[in-house]
């Protein structure tokens, strides 16, 4: 039994949007942060499924390195490094689980009418044309300024995340390793 590209096309959509949609569900409904940490991986590699699959090649790459390489990592790192809050437990007020159901409802009518005002006819567009050469291209000439800017305000962010977590010790107090700081 052969298949048609479109069948292929249209069932690895549905298996990246399958997966997204259940491991977002986990991600907020799994009582365990570590575990909800592994399922917006799963959540994040879904979505790049879906814009690759939709042609946004730039986007599903640049989703894979910046959020599932960086991001990720990051939060990983944050829940692993804190101490005994392995198991937060999120569902102890009824009014938690109201505003979550009140937020989710107002977001998917935003959502649902923000698709149905769009109007979704693609004249121009060419399916497999890649989409890196012209972002590149407008990203290192009309838009070079902000670029630079954004990659400064990132360093500074860094920077200032580094001296906020750093931790300061007073001469004749000992660090958690028992050893004290010498300051010349």
């Amino acid at each position: 039994m052969s298949m048609d590209a479109s069948a292929v096309h249209a069932l690895f959509f549905y298996f990246f949007a399958a997966m997204t949609i259940v491991s977002a569900l986990l991600v907020v409904l799994l009582r365990n942060i570590v575990r909800s940490a592994f399922s917006l991986f799963f959540t994040l590699f879904g979505v790049a499924g879906v814009y690759i699959l939709l042609g946004a090649d730039f986007v599903g790459v640049a989703q894979v390195l910046i959020y599932i390489g960086g991001v990720m990592i990051l939060i990983v790192f944050g829940v692993m490094l804190t101490h005994n809050s392995y198991s937060v437990d999120m569902f102890n007020r009824l009014g938690t689980l109201v505003m979550g159901t009140v937020s989710a409802i107002v977001t998917f009518t935003i959502v649902y009418y923000s698709i149905r005002q769009v109007p979704w006819l693609l004249s121009g567009y060419k399916a497999n044309v890649p989409t890196t050469q012209p972002i590149g291209v407008q990203l290192l000439t009309n838009y070079l300024l902000p670029f630079e800017l954004a990659s400064v305000l990132l360093v500074f962010a860094m920077v200032g995340a580094a001296y906020l977590i750093r931790s300061e010790v007073r001469p004749g107090k000992e660090r958690a390793g028992g050893s004290e700081r010498k300051d010349a």
